[in-house]
């Protein structure tokens, strides 16, 4: 899967043009395998190609749904009504706005890639959403989102799942140990963890990759039989294990997602074997002594 050529605009849709995605890039991962398939149709909506490829998921068997049962489809941007929130007029509907640009193409690649993980964290915003009593604004959260919203609200636009059958790895994470995670265990983190970026945000970001993006991450401990399962057995596993965490923990706050710097992970850039690398205390902070 080389780099390819779509047509994308900006990230408020205003300009179309073209963008090169390469899909071999490794936190491309998840969603390469349906990215890789989009046509290359200039001037084509961005929601009419999403759709061709929910009709060949289908075809396999596999049709991304909502909780409720609805399918999803990928509608125009303006099949959103005004003053209707966007994530429950997507619950109520299954219809998913779509803009030409780069956000909403990872956006619905999530969707593709992740159906359990994105079905799951729209219906915990309606729920949250149709609730009576929401804080007001600067109390319970960002926005007045409340805390439940705003780790929904951060997962899903800059989330990334590390996969892991270490707990000492998932314990230096936790602690910000990067001398641990990255250089004195580099092999036993190559091995023993699984990074999938869920993010649409973040997989924007990584087009053009700088030392600082983090991820919010959320840790889903494995055994050691899961790295020997296919490539789209482990994905399943993942959409399917961390929709039923969301499922079963109410109490989802920012603080069960650790702060990660991606381009920190073996393998993900080759920048990072370099002496003193991870010694720069402004992206690789010192740990928080509070833990979840």
């Amino acid at each position: 899967m080389a780099g390819r050529e779509l047509n994308a605009g900006s990230k408020d849709g205003a300009s179309p043009g073209a963008t090169v995605i390469d899909w071999e890039q490794p936190w491309f991962t998840g969603v390469a395998p349906a990215g890789a398939l989009l046509s290359l149709e200039a001037g084509e909506p961005l929601c009419d190609r999403l759709n061709r490829l929910l009709v060949t998921s289908s075809a396999r068997g596999v049709r991304p749904q909502m909780d409720s049962g609805k399918p999803i489809v990928f509608a125009p941007q303006a099949d959103l009504p005004d003053g209707t929130p966007y994530e429950k007029h997507i619950h109520d509907t299954g219809r998913i706005p779509t803009r030409d640009n780069l956000h909403d193409l990872f956006n619905g690649l999530a969707w593709l890639s992740y159906p359990h993980i994105k079905s799951r964290l729209n219906a915990t915003q309606a729920h949250a959403l149709a609730q009576p009593h929401m804080p007001p604004p600067g109390e319970g959260g960002k926005n007045g989102r409340g805390a439940l919203r705003d780790a929904v609200t951060l997962f899903d636009e800059n989330g990334l799942v590390l996969a892991c059958s270490n707990d000492e790895l998932a314990t230096a994470l936790r602690r910000f140990d990067w001398q641990t995670l990255f250089q004195d265990r580099r092999t036993a983190t190559l091995v023993q963890t699984e990074p999938w970026v869920v993010g649409h945000a973040l997989l924007e970001k990584l087009m053009n990759p700088y030392k600082s993006i983090t991820a919010h991450t959320l840790i889903v401990p494995v055994d050691d039989s899961y790295f020997r399962a296919s490539f789209g057995e482990r994905r399943s596993t993942i959409d399917r294990l961390v929709s039923d965490w969301l499922a079963n923990w109410p109490f989802f706050t920012p603080r069960d997602l650790s702060p990660l710097p991606v381009l920190g992970l073996p393998g993900w850039w080759a920048g990072n074997t370099a002496p003193g690398f991870y010694d720069d205390t402004d992206v690789f902070r010192p740990g928080r002594s509070r833990q979840r």
